[in-house]
């Protein structure tokens, strides 16, 4: 499947992406989106025609989000501070709280990357945390948001989400801080 020939160009393009990145020491890059779902086994309605990608990094890749590829590529990039709130709420806020957080950033950005974001940290079962399907002209997306590969930082990344997995809730927190066990340290 990952030989096929339509998909060489944006394999090759991560390929690029990966190497230019480096620069900006990423904590970790994510492919998500219909590629992601396609080398994972699933074909969707249609065949991948872009890169979808999450980049967490301190250093806002401007010169690799300009750059041409050869394909579409739609490079997010997230500061570790903001990664490491998303899992943090995940992990302590009560569940209204943190969907509220993260369907107001949807309002504020007009594009769902953080709740996709959070779907991938919580893995396939991200509706039982309450996280709702997107929909597109009113019909509900049945794709799964969860469905992603670790480009780069694939240990960091696991250990974030294992993290934002564990519920402590928001009674937790309050002792998670007394023994010093609050903060994620990568």
């Amino acid at each position: 499947m990952e030989n096929d020939h339509h998909l060489t160009p944006m394999l090759s393009a991560i390929e690029r992406i990966k190497a230019d990145l480096n620069d900006y020491h990423p904590k970790a890059l994510l492919l998500f989106g219909s590629l992601a779902r396609y080398l994972a086994g699933d074909p969707g309605d249609h065949l991948p025609n872009d890169l979808d990608l999450l980049v967490v990094t301190n250093n806002t890749p401007f010169l690799v989000m300009k750059t041409d590829y050869g394909c579409t590529v739609e490079l997010h990039s997230f500061p570790v501070d903001r990664i490491v709130g998303t899992a943090k709420s995940l992990r302590y806020d009560s569940r209204p709280v943190a969907l509220s957080k993260l369907y107001s950033r949807v309002l504020a950005k007009e594009h769902a990357i953080d709740v996709i974001a959070a779907a991938m940290m919580l893995g396939s079962a991200y509706g039982d945390f309450g996280i709702e399907q997107i929909e597109i002209k009113g019909i509900s997306d049945t794709r799964d948001y969860s469905i992603h590969r670790a480009l780069m930082g694939g240990g960091w990344w696991e250990r974030l989400c294992r993290y934002a997995v564990e519920r402590r809730g928001p009674l937790m927190r309050f002792t998670d801080k007394i023994v010093r066990n609050y903060d994620f340290e990568g």
